[in-house]
């Protein structure tokens, strides 16, 4: 009996190890790449947005001082997101090829890392550039203009 049991829990164990599937390097750099390419088209916005509040500072129409540094702030931080999603770009290999697989795993999933905090950041700066648009009346962007981010 106490056998059968032993047999059994051990199959159970075997059964649930045989079917977790854990994600391999082609699908973590398929997602990777899925993600790039979504902000590329939001990089597309971002830039967008710094040139309207540009617009703004240059203009001189904002409410007060205090609003023309926020501004200048915000279009420092547009730039930066932008250069740190160029960066990163720059950095990607597509046809990294480790020693096994493990490797390869190990780098795309490195790589998802750095791309999902390019993402956070684009969301932070594409956020506030859209409040501070808003309060200026002036429609945030909405169709993306990928020319600024080709490689």
């Amino acid at each position: 009996m106490k056998n059968t049991i032993t047999l059994g829990f051990c199959l159970i164990v075997f059964l649930f190890n045989a079917c977790k599937t854990e994600p391999d390097a082609k699908a973590i750099k398929k997602e990777v790449l899925n993600l790039h390419d979504k902000l590329m088209i939001d990089g597309g916005k971002v830039m967008s947005n710094k040139m309207r509040l540009d617009s703004i500072l240059k203009s001189g129409k904002m409410k007060s001082s205090q609003d023309s540094l926020n501004m200048a702030d915000l279009i420092t931080n547009l730039n930066q997101a932008d250069e740190r999603m160029m960066d990163w770009m720059h950095g990607f290999k597509d046809d990294f090829k480790g020693k096994n697989e493990q490797e390869d795993l190990d780098y795309y999933k490195s790589e998802m890392v750095k791309v999902r905090q390019v993402e956070d950041d684009y969301i932070k700066v594409t956020k506030a550039s859209d409040s501070v648009l808003k309060e200026y009346n002036i429609e945030p962007a909405v169709k993306m203009n990928m020319e600024h981010h080709k490689h």
